[in-house]
């Protein structure tokens, strides 16, 4: 039996359960799977059942901090061992991208004075035009309206359905941020400090209005960078600026009052005392530990999740980039309502 013999609710049964980069290469073969892929019922349905990729970004720079004059392009990094590896597979076509935040497999590319919304797995993208005061981004979505995507901007969220910036008069800013933003299940996280403590700040789309999360107790100074882990699980690195150690840490539970932070490990870098990452990622299936200072290096470490791990061995991939997680689905940028404009 060939799959045009099946009925069609198994058919879309089938397909709501391969991955999505798989659906990409299909898109070619029959037109009425082409069309499924851009319905948003489908796209839902495949992005709560499809399995997750996990895969890496980076955003590499020909110079260190040269963004207008290099071309930023983006290349997708494999962790197998015994030998990391990174490629280019994704070339971006603009020029000067000061940063990447990935939500669902959308990414935000923001620059100077507009911002891109983009999706590499379908190739569909959106442009906003912003202020070059509007600096600090998030996306994100109520997480029951998975399609119902919303950007927002400091006191502002910019609804992609009406194609306007609209003032958040409940939310105050009484903290100063890191600009570095992660989004898991539709909210976004930020690192913050004040003179006594360092926390999280978390933005609700749902509810529009931002909360205030502990961090794990560290042992001392340090710097501390988030990331996600495989969309499911927020994880947050500590590296003492006086020791060689660097812990990591992971959630069990996140709800609307606090974090529940467990899974707590350490890393001992040895040979790189100095290095002091502003990015990481890791894998828990590939035992391994990558981090951006000023080189892309991969850590593979003995074990994962133990009190105390060691480094087996390290890899520069790439020098002068950022890392990025990215999750590919057939999520669709939500346009807006009106008449759509040719630039968009």
């Amino acid at each position: 039996m060939i799959m045009s013999d099946l009925p069609q609710d198994l058919v879309d049964e089938i397909l709501s359960r391969v991955p999505a980069t798989s659906l990409k290469r299909l898109r070619s073969t029959c037109k009425r799977w082409n069309a499924l892929f851009k319905d948003r019922v489908f796209t839902e349905k495949h992005f709560h059942k499809a399995p997750k990729q996990s895969l890496v970004f980076a955003l590499k720079y020909k110079e260190p901090y040269a963004l207008e004059e290099s071309n930023a392009f983006l290349v997708s990094v494999s962790l197998d061992a015994p030998s990391p590896s990174i490629e280019i597979k994704l070339s971006s076509k603009e020029v000067g991208i000061d940063d990447i935040i990935h939500c669902d497999g959308l990414l935000l590319c923001t620059m100077n004075d507009r911002i891109v919304v983009w999706n590499p797995c379908s190739g569909e993208t959106r442009l906003i035009q912003t202020e070059p005061y509007y600096y600090l981004f998030a996306l994100g979505h109520d997480n029951n309206k998975l399609c119902e995507t919303t950007l927002m901007c400091l006191k502002f969220n910019y609804e992609l359905s009406s194609d306007s910036w609209r003032v958040l008069d409940d939310v105050t800013l009484d903290w100063s941020f890191e600009p570095t933003c992660v989004s898991l299940e539709g909210n976004s996280y930020w690192y913050s400090s004040d003179r006594k403590d360092a926390f999280l700040i978390s933005f609700d789309f749902r509810r529009e209005r931002l909360r205030h999360l502990c961090l794990p107790t560290f042992q001392s100074h340090g710097r501390i960078c988030l990331s996600v882990v495989r969309e499911e699980k927020l994880s947050v690195l500590h590296k003492c600026y006086n020791t060689s150690k660097m812990e990591v840490w992971v959630t069990s539970k996140i709800d609307t009052e606090a974090a529940l932070w467990t899974g707590s490990f350490t890393v001992d870098l040895h040979n790189d005392f100095d290095k002091v990452p502003f990015r990481f990622l890791i894998d828990e299936e590939k035992k391994v530990v990558v981090c951006c200072n000023v080189a892309v290096t991969v850590y593979s470490i003995d074990k994962y999740n133990a009190e105390s791990s060691s480094v087996v061995s390290s890899t520069v991939l790439s020098w002068h980039s950022l890392i990025y997680s990215y999750v590919p689905s057939l999520v669709q940028i939500q346009q807006s309502r009106g008449k759509r404009k040719e630039r968009n």
